[in-house]
């Protein structure tokens, strides 16, 4: 593989840069209504539609290019979601939904004027498709001009940005076998659903969904009919490759945060950084980094590479995400220790990058997870 940045990702990468910068940061990452109005500002980059082909009015730039943004929007705190729609929903859908479905939901996505929101995990927050109690079951009607369609009845939890989404992606069992799965695209609006904010620790918006008997469209199946686990597991592998990378970003960030705040923060007439103990600290956050940087990236080619089988594809994500939810973490509880007191106050912008690596660290598979996973592969 190339490990270098193409010139388009290049570009992307530094105005992704100069425009977070300037409009995202702790300051926004402090507002808790701050989502809609950064969102509508990303949608006139046209960052929405990075990877969305361009028929369906999208830059069709790939999901390499897509990674370049992510790391730098982990590097800057920046709110919405973008991970869920772009990332998750939007390849889903192209990938296997019916046209008439793409022609109408992925221009709406690409453009930033409407988002979809993953509903998949449940109060076990388990990625194993036996965990999944949500059940869909078929309805029909003698009127000509009612749909034949599906009932949805669970609660899922950990929905991020599940209130201010447009559209849910839904998993639901559709038959009596452990992944007899399906995905339904429904309006978030739609009768039936009722929701419970969290309490989440990165700080975004999450919340539990309660459907109850909400109708899903026959026509808005995603895939086929009890053939949905694959596809889960195939946005949960783009998920777990794209926070490694965002987690390498923010470490990024954290480590440069603290190499400014150790040669200006002075004790015993000194620099504080030219004590051995804190250049110790320096080296050992900066080689974290540095792993992390690069295995995640490997992991965001590789999910982007449709030449690789999926067993490959899962060793390199599960190598990215094992190493990131375990290093980077570490890296900013070590950032805490070298800011002294300071970097445990609330004042201090610290802990924004920290509640964030250690949520991010857990979701879509922690480290110890990802080290079964790859167990299981070394085994065969």
């Amino acid at each position: 593989m190339e490990f270098g940045l193409s010139e388009t990702e290049e570009m992307v990468r530094a105005s992704a840069r100069e425009f977070l910068e300037r409009e995202a940061g702790p300051a926004v990452a402090r507002q808790e209504d701050a989502a809609a109005g950064f969102w509508s500002k990303v949608s006139e980059m046209g960052w929405p539609g990075l990877a969305i082909a361009e028929r369906y009015v999208g830059a069709e730039m790939g999901l390499t290019a897509l990674g370049v943004l992510a790391e730098q929007w982990g590097a800057h705190l920046a709110p919405g979601p973008l991970l869920e729609s772009a990332v998750l929903a939007a390849p889903l859908l192209e990938a296997f939904a019916e046209e008439r479905l793409k022609r109408e939901v992925l221009p709406q996505l690409a453009d930033g004027s409407s988002t979809i929101a993953i509903a998949v995990l449940e109060q076990a927050a388990s990625w194993r498709p036996e965990d999944i109690r949500a059940v869909a079951v078929r309805t029909s009607s003698s009127a000509a001009r009612t749909p034949t369609g599906w009932a949805i009845t669970g609660v899922k939890h950990f929905v991020s940005y599940g209130d201010e989404a447009s559209r849910l992606i839904v998993a639901a069992r559709t038959g009596d076998g452990a992944q007899d799965i399906s995905l339904f695209l429904i309006d978030r609006n739609s009768d039936g659903i009722d929701s419970q904010p969290l309490d989440h620790a990165s700080g975004t918006p999450a919340t539990v969904l309660t459907f109850n008997e909400t109708h899903a469209d026959g026509t808005r199946l995603v895939g086929e009919e009890d053939g949905g686990w694959p596809l889960v597991e195939s946005m949960m592998l783009r998920g777990a490759a794209f926070r490694a990378v965002q987690l390498a970003g923010l470490g990024r960030m954290v480590l440069d945060i603290t190499a400014v705040y150790v040669k200006e923060r002075r004790q015993f007439g000194v620099p504080v950084g030219s004590f051995q103990a804190v250049q110790h600290h320096l080296a050992d956050m900066a080689v974290s980094v540095r792993r992390v940087e690069h295995l995640a990236r490997q992991a965001v080619w590789s999910v982007a590479e449709s030449s690789l089988s999926r067993s490959d594809q899962q060793k390199q994500v599960s190598r990215a995400k094992h190493a990131a939810s375990e290093l980077i973490p570490g890296v900013c509880w070590t950032a805490h220790q070298c800011h002294g007191a300071i970097g445990f106050t609330w004042e201090h912008d610290l802990h924004l990058y920290t509640r964030r690596a250690v949520s991010w660290a857990a979701e879509f598979g922690d480290a110890a997870w990802h080290a079964d996973r790859l167990a299981g592969a070394l085994e065969l």
